[in-house]
């Protein structure tokens, strides 16, 4: 089945059309990608072929992969709404879009798996066999690349040029953190469709991250360490 893929980035500001005919749309991509997951799931499973279980990859990375989108939705949604930057706008609009409807399509996976929609197992542990990076929970308790609440809290504060630099300092380094995430996903899981899609968030991301310390430079900052 085809899945929904992630617009590229535009360069130009998207109209206004207020929050609330915002929030509206997103419910809609929600709803509609959760109701192409369960189809997939739905089509798989009545093919005789055994679903994921919970030791899969493919459950470990729709668990794991939609706690480290909330984040960045959370992130790019207030952005997207305090900054007047016509480009830093856009891209906002573009991460929080594309991974909320990425969060409905996973949640749709694993409801259709017969699975539970947070992960009951240790996280990360699907990618225990992965090599080159510690793509373990920090001391911290978050997930590779992840904003503490402290940073996420500061962000919330501002506007201006302040927003938009920590903004994409914080978004790329989120990605550079989520990318092994959905790389490992491409490779290893089980399910066609699972792996087409975590290749797609590889695709997309790995272009935002250009973007990302591109914009960095033209405003005179530079990207914060990324995850080890």
């Amino acid at each position: 089945m085809a899945l929904t893929e992630a617009e590229p980035v535009a360069l130009t500001e998207e109209p206004d059309g207020g929050r609330s005919l915002r929030i509206a749309l997103i419910a809609v991509i929600a709803v509609a990608a959760l109701a192409l997951g369960c189809a997939a799931g739905y089509l798989v499973g009545h093919r005789g072929e055994a679903t994921p279980g919970i030791s899969s990859v493919d459950a470990g990375f729709a668990w794991d992969m939609s706690v480290h989108h909330q984040q960045a939705v959370t992130m790019a949604g207030y952005t997207r709404d305090h900054t007047t930057d016509g480009v830093i706008k856009t891209l906002a609009y573009d991460i929080e879009t594309s991974q909320f409807n990425q969060v409905g399509q996973m949640q749709g996976w694993l409801d259709s798996w017969g699975l539970p929609p947070q992960n009951p197992n240790t996280p990360m542990s699907w990618m225990s066999g992965m090599t080159g990076m510690n793509m373990q929970m920090g001391s911290d308790g978050l997930m590779p690349g992840m904003a503490t609440q402290a940073q996420v809290s500061k962000l919330e504060t501002l506007t201006g040029k302040p927003l938009e630099v920590l903004f994409l300092q914080l978004m790329l380094r989120h990605h550079q953190g989520g990318l092994p995430m959905a790389q490992w996903a491409a490779t290893h899981a089980q399910e066609a469709y699972v792996r087409n899609a975590a290749q797609k968030m590889v695709t997309g991301q790995s272009a935002e991250i250009l973007l990302m310390e591109q914009l960095l430079r033209e405003r005179g900052a530079s990207p914060l360490p990324p995850p080890s």
